[in-house]
Order: structure tokens, then C-alpha cells, then sequence
């Protein structure tokens, strides 16, 4: 009889380890083991994105409030050279109470500051001065990159539909609305660039409804494509005393990427904004910057407080995607934007106004540039990562 019993319970633990060991085998929990090691970040550009989301110290502002063209409006885009040695940064003109011959809302600034000497160079006409990007060109010049053939719409200027490439030229002014090689997107709105010389990458994205289309393409067959008859309807001028405003078919010579062959594409959908989650969505607060290298692009979103604390902090996020649209680095924060109380206690705004509006990929250093408020008017500040 006990020995009966004995053999019972034998057999019972022999199938319970059997059926566990059937459930767990152990070349699954090594494949398991083996697969988080895999998942652990090792990019150092990745990890570049993590330090984003830790406090900031002051060392790592490369400026603290720079003032550029206008004290009125703040900065829209930003880029750096490799050596830090050259900022340029986008602003918008004044609204002027959007009086004729008081606004400047039919101008844009790029202001390049190189070894504390600021110049400037006026454009007009070209519509929003979002995501500035800067190539050096063999020729020894830096041409700017930035969205093109803007028409008026609310008393100012956006929409633009083409991105525009030209050389920089201290206090030059441009009065067309557009300049030098110009890429049309076929007819698509919120034109903005994004360019990697190294990875021969020309990103533009493009806005419908909130949600943001992002195109790859190679920079150097884009450069390359025939320019052709290019016409739209635009509605410009009425800013100078005396001027009216005009709507016009605008007929310009353009590089038609509707024929282009894409690297890659994606759409970053706008969240429902009662249901979406403001923490883990991408794309739920306004598109703010965005920037492409080799493997990532980098997409960067967020809003101000008004300028006061009982709004909270001001806020920015980073998402990264791989170029087919998948997200390789979820939605961080980007704590500089939202530690009010650091922007306070080193004197840079006193109400936690902080507008994130740019982002630089430099190898696998990360600088984001954000404008500020004080009594002065509107600042730029530069944060570094690495």
C-alpha cells in the first residue's frame, strides 16, 4: 500500500515538472535573457536621448538668452555647426499691430552668430521660419534651408509650400517669397526641412489636419532633378503704406519632388486630443522641430506656459523613429523646457516661458533650442546633450 502511494506521488511530480519544463524550457529562458540584452540601448545617440530626460545643468547652456533681430517674436529654428563656433537662428518680423508700415509680419530673419558677432539677413514673403537647417557647401558658403512661397492667411504668413536653398549673405535681403534651388511639394502645406549631408539625406515634412507626413529623400539625386514650370495662387503684400494686397499666380522654376522617389515615408497621426495620452502619444501637443540622420529621425513637440507659473511648466517631448516609421525611443521629455524653477534661478525667464522650436543632431551630440520671455522681450537658448 505505501509503496503504491509512493509510486502516486512520484508520478504526480514527475508530470508537474515535466509539463513546467514543457511550458519554460530553458534554451527559451536563455533565448528570453538573451533577447533583453539585445533590447538594452547601446546607440550612443540613443542614449544621448536619455540624458534628456534627466536634470539640466548650467554648464550644459551654450547660451542663456540670446537677443536677435526683434525683441517681439519668438525664434522658430535653429542650427549649429560641428565646432559650435556658428549658431544660425529663423525668427519671425513683428506683428506691428498689423498696421501698414508698423508690421513686419511679411519678413523673416535667419541671424548667424559666429564668435559672438551677429549678422542678419532679411526674407520676405516666405511664410513660417520653422525648422531652419544649414548645409556647408563645398564652395566655402553656408546655404540655408528653409520653407518657401508662404501666403497670407490670418494677417500673417504660412502655408509654405516649397523649401527653398540659398547661400547666407550678411545683411542681404531676398523681396520673392522665395530663392536659389526650390523643392515644391505638390501643393502640400507647412513645407519644413531637415538635411544630412553625411548620410546624403534631404528630409521635408509636410502638415495636413495636424498629423505630419515625414519624406526622406537622397540629397544629392534631389539637387540633381531638372527644375520645372512651377505655378500657384498666393496672396501676399499690403504691409507698406499705400500697398495693396494682392492674390496672384506665382509662376517659379522648381524641383517637382511629387516625381522624386522617396527613401522612405511616414505619417505621424494627430491624437484624439479628449482620448490621446499627452505623455506617451507622439504628436499631441503642436509640431515643433524635427531633425534626420543616417538611422533616426528625430521628432520634437511641445507647448509654452503663456508665461505664467499657473499654467505649470512649459513642456517638450523628443520621440525617435527608424526611417520606415517605427519608434525606436519612445516619447521622453526634455526636462530643460520643464524645470521652471532652473530657467528662474539662473536668470533666464521668471515665469517658466519656454517655447521648444529647435533640434540639432551632431553625431551622437543632441542641441535643442528653445525661446524664452523676460522683461526684455523674447531670447533664445541653447541646451546641449551628450
Amino acid at each position: 500500500m505505501k509503496y503504491q502511494f509512493f509510486k502516486s506521488v512520484a508520478v504526480v511530480v514527475l508530470t508537474a515538472v515535466v509539463v513546467l519544463s514543457a511550458q519554460t524550457p530553458v534554451y527559451a529562458q536563455k533565448a528570453k535573457k538573451e533577447k533583453a540584452k539585445k533590447e538594452k540601448i547601446t546607440d550612443p545617440r540613443l542614449l544621448t536621448v536619455q540624458k534628456m530626460t534627466k536634470m539640466t545643468k548650467e554648464s550644459q547652456f551654450l547660451t542663456k538668452g540670446v537677443a536677435l533681430k526683434t525683441g517681439h517674436r519668438a525664434t522658430q529654428g535653429f542650427a549649429i555647426s560641428a565646432d559650435e563656433s556658428t549658431m544660425w537662428f529663423s525668427q519671425p518680423g513683428s506683428f506691428g499691430k498689423n498696421e501698414p508700415g508698423l508690421t513686419k509680419v511679411h519678413e523673416n530673419y535667419i541671424v548667424r552668430r559666429k564668435d559672438g558677432k551677429r549678422e542678419t539677413m532679411t526674407l520676405r514673403y516666405f511664410g513660417n521660419a520653422n525648422s531652419l537647417a544649414v548645409e556647408h557647401g563645398e564652395d566655402g558658403k553656408d546655404y540655408m534651408w528653409i520653407g518657401s512661397n508662404g501666403t497670407k492667411w490670418k494677417g500673417s504668413y504660412s502655408r509654405t509650400r516649397t523649401v527653398s536653398r540659398f547661400p547666407f549673405e550678411a545683411n542681404g535681403e531676398i523681396n520673392d517669397g522665395f530663392a536659389g534651388e526650390n523643392y515644391y511639394m505638390g501643393g502640400e502645406r507647412y513645407c519644413y526641412p531637415a538635411v544630412n549631408v553625411e548620410a546624403d539625406i534631404l528630409g521635408i515634412v509636410t502638415q495636413k489636419a495636424g498629423a505630419v507626413t515625414v519624406n526622406l529623400y537622397s540629397l544629392s539625386e534631389a539637387r540633381a532633378m531638372p527644375d520645372t514650370d512651377i505655378k500657384f495662387k498666393t496672396q501676399y503684400k499690403g504691409e507698406m503704406v499705400g500697398e495693396a494686397e494682392q492674390t496672384v499666380v506665382r509662376t517659379i522654376k522648381g524641383k517637382d519632388m511629387t516625381t522624386a522617389e522617396t527613401l522612405s515615408s511616414f505619417t505621424i497621426p494627430k491624437p484624439d486630443s479628449e482620448n490621446g495620452n499627452p505623455a506617451k502619444d507622439p504628436n499631441f501637443y503642436t509640431f515643433r522641430a524635427w531633425d534626420v540622420d543616417k538611422d533616426y529621425v528625430y521628432f520634437v513637440e511641445g507647448k509654452h506656459n503663456k508665461g505664467s507659473m499657473k499654467n505649470g511648466p512649459s513642456v517638450a517631448f523628443i520621440t525617435v523613429f527608424d526611417h520606415a516609421g517605427r519608434v525606436v525611443m519612445p516619447k521622453s521629455r526634455i526636462q530643460c523646457v520643464f524645470d521652471q524653477y532652473l530657467l528662474e534661478s539662473l536668470g533666464i525667464t521668471p515665469a517658466g516661458y519656454a517655447d521648444i522650436a529647435g533640434i540639432k543632431v551632431v553625431g551622437s551630440k543632441i542641441y535643442v533650442m528653445f525661446s524664452v520671455k523676460n522683461s526684455k522681450g523674447f531670447r533664445s537658448v541653447v541646451v546641449k546633450y551628450e
